[in-house]
């Protein structure tokens, strides 16, 4: 609970500094509301730190964003075959998701795939049930989800899911092989298939240079109005630039606006705080030379989806990427005590 009432502090400093530089530079109320209302999830954290009070129910949220990955993915398998084999007219679906209270949560891929903003938590659980023990049951489950958020067709997800893994089997095999000349070959080889295979693969999706530019032109316009004191803390929430007066797609980008270096700062600070619990965690373990133990490797990879998914869209500062970010700084808080309450027989594996 300290750490949480520390991070609690922090978080509301900046977040009363943002609101007040708004205040000054903002003519729009309704945007600095807007702001206000999407990262004020933040103070949901206490919530997270009360309830996840023990390794049985830490287990049970585990499972349950492991259900969730499971039966989403699942459930747009089915949809993606009813819209392909147009079992159901295209534009009987798209009237139905394009109601003004679904539309911003769908897009549409033209007219062979969707994206819904929830399906960042099928990739999530995507790492959860591949770092669990093998078997062919799970494998299955690994394949459905990596299936399915391959055909979402949207390059964020795919570029990751499948850069992330990849690298991690790579990794794997080099640790494995200690053959330095090997390991530069591998490398090399890795390096020049991704600079010659992975731009042509993103072009078969489409032309997004319409997309691309719309980012690069925020870039310029956000550069142009930096100045020493905006730098350091930001224009304040409500302020955007003319070509996104509101939200931006890059949210580093937005953060640095509104909130200069302090905002990416201290969001920053928690992916470290929670690469630093799991480290002394994996130290601990060692010392006391248990080889039951709590994987920390899913919480750090979907963390690390969310941190580097946040680049092409802002996930992290909703309700959606917070959740995530919340249970993980919990559950690594509390580690050591999860450990030896598994230890003491209780059912299931994080």
């Amino acid at each position: 609970m300290k750490t949480t009432i520390a991070l609690m502090l922090i978080f509301l400093c900046v977040f009363t500094l943002a609101i007040v530089r708004g205040i000054f530079n903002s003519e729009d109320y309704s945007r600095i509301f807007d702001d206000v209302k999407m990262v004020s999830f933040f103070f949901i954290l206490p919530f997270f730190d009360i309830m996840i009070s023990n390794y049985r129910i830490a287990n049970k949220v585990v499972r349950l964003l492991k259900f969730a990955a499971i039966f989403m993915a699942l459930a747009y398998l089915i949809f993606f075959v009813v819209l392909n084999l147009k079992l159901i007219p295209y534009l009987t679906i798209y009237q139905a998701m394009s109601k003004p209270e679904y539309f911003a949560e769908f897009g549409f891929r033209g007219e062979i795939a969707m994206i819904y903003k929830g399906f960042v938590y099928v990739a999530i659980g995507y790492f959860f049930y591949f770092f669990a023990p093998r078997s062919k049951w799970n494998t299955l489950k690994i394949i459905l989800i990596f299936v399915a958020i391959m055909l979402t067709l949207v390059r964020a997800y795919m570029l990751l899911i499948f850069g992330m893994t990849f690298f991690y089997i790579v990794y794997r095999f080099l640790v494995a092989r200690q053959n330095r000349v090997l390991n530069i070959v591998v490398i090399s080889a890795i390096v020049i298939t991704a600079l010659a295979f992975v731009p042509a693969a993103l072009e078969q999706l489409g032309n997004k240079n319409i997309s691309d530019s719309i980012r690069f032109t925020q870039i310029q316009q956000v550069v142009e109005r930096v100045d020493p004191i905006s730098f350091l803390i930001g224009h304040g929430y409500g302020v955007g630039v003319p070509i996104r007066p509101g939200h931006m797609e890059i949210m580093y980008l937005e953060l640095f606006h509104k909130q200069g270096i302090l905002g990416l700062a201290s969001w920053g600070f928690l992916l470290v705080y929670v690469f630093f619990k799991a480290r002394n965690y994996n130290v601990y373990r060692g010392k006391i030379k248990d080889e039951t133990f709590i994987d920390t490797r899913p919480f750090l990879f979907g963390i690390s989806f969310v941190y580097l998914q946040s680049v092409f869209n802002p996930y992290l500062t909703n309700s959606m990427g917070m959740t995530f970010l919340f249970i993980t700084l919990v559950i690594f808080e509390k580690l050591k005590k999860f450990h030896e309450q598994k230890n003491l027989g209780l059912h299931g594996d994080l």
